[in-house]
């Protein structure tokens, strides 16, 4: 199905391509230029597109870490409490290694918290310094603090990084009446998204870059343009400022003539950024060549073709492995889900009738669990749910897979003889039972757990799995039976 998908985009792409350049070849020189205007619009759009996508990629997900960092209950605890910085140093280690973890995870350039009450600016080094209103390079706080806003974006230079040319996510933590306690965010490298940009430009033939609302340039590839170059102020592009600020929702497109060039500017709103991508492309040196050899622009439709077809296959591939990993993984636990289960199971089972490699299914709850969702509430469930997942992806899947079931259901697949499975299992219910944050309420699981048979299908040996499940409720809960 996927190679009959991207067969068909391709071969539309290759239709539609081809079409146009036995049409250009036909009509006369005005319709000619139009036709190249088109084609060089609609890439401009492509790539306004792609670049678009991967910018995305690349700031929104700096965004919600910024913004479960501001949610988070770690970090507003510990800012109550601030005071014992100055009387116990490990009460500082324990927020560094809080920012160490961030910055260690997601690999960002700068991972840091100011204080509103101490104005003290913490990074994953200590205490880089403390933020003052006579401090100039502190001017962009006190602006966001006054600015209200959630979070927003800043150019600026890290100076715990030897001042790297950083964006940085800055998002407001407040106590649960609205009041400010701090300020948290996350840097990344600019040279990152010039990297992104500058490919594009080489493959495309382009300028892209990022602005703010009022035209100030925030990301180029040309770091002597960056916060310097301002598009509503050059002549040529100042007319389209009501036009780009003004649309929100979608591209928008307008030709552009500056001396004796002359192009395309595509230009798209970016909502999570509060910017614009800005893509310039010129146009003139096509117009002016169009009197070349036909061979010429043969050859660049085949480029572009080829570009074309490449991209689309790489998109289409990208997505459906995307959509495929959604469809098969739960969405609390990140385990794979009841569909991802059932197709390992029959692989198994297959694998077993073909090659006799035995395994154990097992299906296993968390007791009482409706007892604890109705005592402390759902979100308390989840966080329980998420716990026992972890520990049991860490127990088993070593030695095969663990699944959410449904609920507060799980399953699994072990390799291994019924000693193997007895003392993984045990050790399952150990490291629950023994575990700080669950052990405080008393939770623990029941687990049934049987072999494979000759003549067993998926539903039959989940049956007889489930049966032991039940059995261990029936004769006390926290147990594991073997069926």
């Amino acid at each position: 199905m996927k190679k009959h998908l991207i067969m068909n985009v391709n071969l539309t792409i290759s239709l539609i391509i081809t079409v146009g350049f036995l049409c250009m070849a036909l009509l006369n020189y005005k319709t000619y230029s139009h036709i190249i205007d088109d084609d060089i619009r609609n890439i401009s759009k492509l790539t306004s597109t792609n670049i678009y996508s991967e910018i995305n990629n690349e700031l929104t997900k700096p965004i919600f870490v910024s913004l479960t960092m501001a949610n988070d209950s770690f970090l507003k605890n510990w800012l109550k409490n601030e005071a014992k910085v100055s009387t116990d140093r490990s009460y500082l280690k324990k927020l560094q290694d809080y920012l160490i973890g961030i910055k260690s995870k997601y690999h960002y350039n700068s991972v840091f918290m100011i204080s509103s009450s101490s104005n003290y600016y913490y990074h994953y080094n200590g205490i880089l310094k403390t933020v003052s209103e006579k401090d100039k390079h502190d001017k962009w706080y006190y602006d966001f603090v006054n600015s209200n806003e959630l979070y927003d974006l800043d150019v600026d230079q890290d100076q715990a990084a030897q001042n790297t040319l950083t964006v940085f996510v800055n998002c407001r933590v407040e106590d649960t009446d609205g009041s400010l306690l701090a300020v948290v965010g996350v840097g990344v490298e600019i040279n990152q998204l010039q990297s992104m940009l500058k490919k594009f430009e080489d493959n495309f033939d382009l300028e892209a870059f990022l602005v703010d609302p009022n035209g100030l340039t925030q990301i180029h590839t040309d770091v002597q343009k960056i916060e310097k170059m301002n598009i509503f102020e050059q002549p040529n592009l100042a007319k389209f400022k009501t036009k780009i600020t003004g649309n929100l929702t979608s591209l928008e497109t307008s030709k552009y003539k500056q001396e004796k060039l002359d192009g395309y500017l595509i230009t798209r709103y970016v909502n999570e950024m509060n910017w614009f991508l800005i893509i310039k492309k010129d146009t003139s040196i096509l117009n002016q060549s169009f009197h070349l050899q036909l061979i010429r622009d043969l050859k660049l439709m085949l480029f572009i073709l080829f570009l074309l077809l490449t991209l689309s296959t790489y998109c289409i591939t990208r997505y459906q492995r995307l959509i495929t990993n959604i469809a098969s993984t739960d969405e609390l636990t990140k385990l794979p889900n009841r569909r991802a289960f059932n197709d390992e199971l029959y692989k198994a089972i297959m694998n077993y009738k073909l090659y006799n490699k035995q395994f154990f299914v097992f299906v296993f709850d968390i007791d009482f669990f409706k007892t604890i969702n109705d005592t402390y509430g759902h979100l308390f469930g989840d966080r329980i749910i998420t716990d026992i997942a972890v520990i049991a992806k860490n127990t088993i899947n070593t030695y095969g897979m663990t699944a959410r079931w449904g609920g507060d259901e799980f399953a699994g697949i072990i390799y291994g003889d019924k000693k193997d499975v007895q003392e993984i299992t045990d050790e399952l219910l150990n490291q629950i039972s023994s575990q700080d944050s669950l052990r405080e309420y008393g939770i623990s699981i029941s687990l049934g757990v049987t072999q494979i048979k000759v003549n067993d299908n998926i539903d039959s040996i989940l049956k007889r799995a489930d049966g032991g499940l039940y059995q261990a409720k029936s004769e006390g809960r926290n147990r594991v039976i073997q069926a």
